[in-house]
């Protein structure tokens, strides 16, 4: 019984944490937790196709809505709406989205701590501070004190991502190709990762066959596509160009116009900045090392294998991945628009978990630790300042 307490110990008080940060923060801004939230696109969605319908019908002048030959769509991948369809039998359109977005979060801290207890064989206090770090000492916090339709996505692909690769490290490639296929329907950028999932798959030494999950992967893919050609007659089309934003102007969403000045904000920019004699919080983001420092401890990790001769060819493959999907990111023209730091680095996480797969195991050291714990105390303040 005392090994039982001791074992549960440790990730029960990292969850307690969580649980905390989420009650500080709530109860500062007096906002409900649990909320359904106004930005509520997947749950119309879902009720759309309950009536049968890809389309709404009528305009919300309050969400960001694609408009297509005369009428409006939602604007994102699906995946997310596939949640809330059974929800809005029991809700209707007041689906509670604040609970579905903290449930994601507190599911992928569950899924990597036990990655890294079972899988990589680590003592709980470990296991638990590295998916207590890897999940929360992030813009995890702050994505996940509403349910609007932006932080729906980021969050089901985050823990999407993290069940796909804790399947492939335990020889289970269907599911994680089915979880990694739903994640592409979350962020389609997630794509990228594909390769990752691959290298570990051939990694291990007794591969059970790849090609069921490929099969269903496929399946997953025609849906979108076939979704996509219905709406807009375009099998690649979501329908994040045919919002009026990007329409308007002749760069589009995705430009290298945008580049540099991304690269300057998400990059080197700072949180704050002095306007009309008083320090003000940039609510359009800063630099993503400040609130997602794990991504620049991938480098270091990187240089601290090449100097003692362990790099494995996976680590340095999975980094350049990361490089390549940030590349994309930063073509964006809103890079996330409102937010606390750059809420869409949030999806190079999980390159950060498979470079920590890829390398010897070890507990977080102590700098690694305390950089962690400042980071999730940063990200806290930093949630409840943006929306005071």
């Amino acid at each position: 019984m005392k090994g039982l307490a001791r074992r549960a110990l440790p990730p029960l008080l990292a969850f307690c944490v969580l649980i905390c940060a989420y009650a500080a923060v709530h109860l500062a801004l007096g906002t409900q937790p649990f909320a359904h939230s106004d930005y509520d696109s997947y749950t119309l969605q879902a009720l759309a196709w309950r009536e049968g319908r890809v389309c709404l019908g009528r305009d919300y002048p309050h969400l960001e809505l694609a408009v297509y030959e005369g009428d409006w769509y939602v604007s994102f991948p699906p995946t997310p709406s596939l949640v809330q369809l059974p929800l809005t039998l029991l809700f209707g359109r007041n689906t509670p989205d604040g609970l579905l977005v903290k449930l994601y979060v507190a599911g992928a801290f569950w899924i990597l701590y036990d990655y890294f207890r079972r899988t990589r064989r680590l003592r709980p206090w470990a296991a638990s501070l590295w998916a207590l770090f890897l999940v929360f000492a992030t813009d995890m916090i702050s994505v996940s004190l509403d349910g609007g339709v932006w932080y729906q996505a980021q969050t089901l692909n985050f823990l999407l991502l993290a069940g796909a690769f804790s399947a492939m490290a335990r020889r289970r490639p269907t599911l994680s190709c089915l979880l990694y296929a739903l994640a592409v329907g979350c962020r389609p950028f997630t794509a990228l990762f594909g390769p990752v999932l691959l290298m570990m798959y051939l990694r291990q030494k007794q591969r059970p066959r790849l090609w069921p999950g490929l099969a269903v992967g496929l399946c997953v893919a025609a849906c979108y596509a076939a979704y996509n050609y219905a709406r807009f007659g375009n099998i690649f089309e979501f329908g994040h160009n045919y919002l009026p934003e990007f329409t308007r102007v002749e760069t589009g969403q995705f430009s290298l116009a945008y580049l540099a000045g991304n690269v300057k904000t998400f990059l080197f920019g700072p949180p704050f900045s002095l306007q009309n004699g008083a320090w003000t919080l940039n609510q359009f983001g800063f630099s993503m090392f400040l609130c997602n420092p794990v991504l620049l401890m991938t480098l270091i990790w990187l240089i601290e294998a090449a100097a003692r001769r362990r790099m494995k060819p996976q680590m340095l493959l999975t980094w350049l991945l990361m490089l390549l999907h940030l590349f994309c990111l930063l073509l964006h023209k809103s890079f996330g628009g409102f937010q606390f730091g750059a809420r869409y680095t949030l999806e190079l996480i999980p390159y950060a978990v498979a470079m920590l797969h890829f390398a010897p195991r070890r507990a977080p050291r102590a700098w690694e630790a305390t950089v962690f714990s400042l980071a999730l105390m940063f990200n806290a303040a930093g949630a409840y300042l943006l929306n005071r």
